[in-house]
């Protein structure tokens, strides 16, 4: 497959996270903050980073409105404040930058990326923020672009580039799906759907803004609950998705939730196998978690089986790019949100490669000011390590609420069979 022309239409799917950022204040609007042993000086960023931007072409791209939607185009670039470069002071933690960057908006029609390097020399690091908009990312090629941008800043120490990062995706809806194979058991009886989660307060959006807890685990405490979910016939990404909804159940009293699920869908089409390693190609899933099991274990199976088939029913829906704002439109009109999400990034480390061994630290956070879900769990694995962050809009979501989640999930995690 050759690169397709950069000036595109976007997809569904791209159109969807290109509104949502532009209509709800950068909601979806995503930072990966990466910690480096060592310091990388102005120069040394601004040197590496222009390498790395002129080498991906999808860095050159910006979104332009049309009158029959939106469409991909390039413009001149890095500009100056693309790539910045500052040291951490007193009294500033790293994710204190992490939440100024989340909330600090792309520019609509502007760059759709940002790069800041943090030096923090009591640490001995340097944090690096990669801030962009999800309609040039998913989980599969931010590791691909972080690579890229390793190897540029740090150099390439084996001399392998494993991702195709040099051609720019195609327009999804132009690809052929292959859905999953239907899955075995049969669905339980059909429920009404959970209420939608009324927002603790509604405030202008200027009165708005993103928020996160991280979740931070040991290697022992990683390690435990991988063995506790394969005693139990559970994936990691089971365990949690059951934990967030038994938490946040526990928390806000509720009996049932609907759960959201990001799912890659980079393996679904007949020309998967040509696919770069860049840009968006991802679905979400939603399903009714009623709370009614005597265990964690079986709310996991529960919730596994109905993400299975409704990944199975699954199938694209094309639509114009004018239906797809006014759907963005009634979100951010709303004042409550449809359920609480998980997204899992996976584990970093093959991405990294090389620079595994000064790689300390690796999030990925999402914007949610609009609140487009009332809470969201990020989650990813790095050194064997979990590490996760609650995502919520504020004042949407209560941050008392969400703390209280936060507390609840992290007990299940370190105290799995007690859950």
């Amino acid at each position: 497959m050759s690169s397709p022309p950069a000036s595109r239409r976007l997809s569904g799917v791209e159109a969807a996270f290109a509104y949502t950022h532009a209509l709800m204040h950068g909601t979806t609007q995503v930072t990966t903050h990466v910690t480096v042993s060592g310091d990388i000086g102005p120069e040394r960023l601004r040197a590496g980073a222009a390498r790395w931007a002129e080498e991906l072409p999808l860095l050159a791209l910006r979104i332009e409105e049309r009158a029959d939607g939106l469409w991909f185009t390039t413009g001149p670039g890095p500009l100056p404040d693309q790539i910045r470069h500052s040291a951490l002071t007193v009294p500033d933690s790293p994710d204190d930058v992490l939440r100024r960057e989340l909330n600090d908006v792309l520019a609509t029609g502007g760059p759709l990326w940002r790069l800041h390097a943090v030096s923090d020399p009591a640490a001995g690091v340097t944090h690096l923020y990669f801030t962009r908009n999800h309609a040039i990312s998913d989980a599969h090629s931010t590791g691909a672009v972080v690579r890229a941008l390793l190897d540029a800043l740090l150099g390439h120490t084996d001399g392998a580039h494993p991702h195709d990062v040099r051609r720019l995706p195609p327009n999804g809806d132009a690809l052929t799906y292959r859905p999953p194979a239907p899955a075995g058991a049969p669905p339980p009886p059909a429920t009404a759907s959970p209420q939608p989660l009324p927002f603790a307060a509604h405030r202008p959006w200027a009165r708005r803004k993103a928020d996160f807890i991280p979740l931070t685990f040991g290697l022992t405490e990683s390690r435990t609950l991988m063995s506790w979910c394969r005693n139990q016939g559970l994936t990691v990404n089971q365990f949690f998705s059951a934990a967030l909804a038994e938490s946040f159940a526990e928390t806000t009293g509720c009996s049932e939730v609907s759960l959201y699920t990001a799912v890659s869908l980079r393996r679904r089409y007949a020309q998967s196998p040509s696919l770069p390693d860049v840009g968006c190609f991802i679905n979400v899933l939603n399903v009714p978690l009623r709370l009614d099991r005597p265990d964690l274990v079986g709310h996991a199976r529960a919730c596994a089986g109905a993400l299975a088939r409704a990944d199975a029913d699954w199938r694209p829906d094309v639509r114009e790019h004018a239906a797809i704002r006014r759907a963005v439109e009634q979100v951010a009109a709303a004042r409550c949100a449809p359920g609480i999400c998980i997204t899992n990034i996976g584990i970093a480390d093959p991405a990294l490669g090389p620079h595994m061994d000064r790689v300390t630290g690796y999030r990925t956070v999402v914007n949610r000011t609009g609140a487009n879900y009332g809470l969201v769990l990020h989650l990813g694995t790095l050194g064997g390590r979990f590490g996760a962050a609650l995502a919520f809009g504020v004042p949407s979501t209560d941050p008392a609420t969400a703390r209280a989640v936060a507390k609840s999930l992290h007990d299940r995690v370190v105290g799995p069979g007690r859950a």
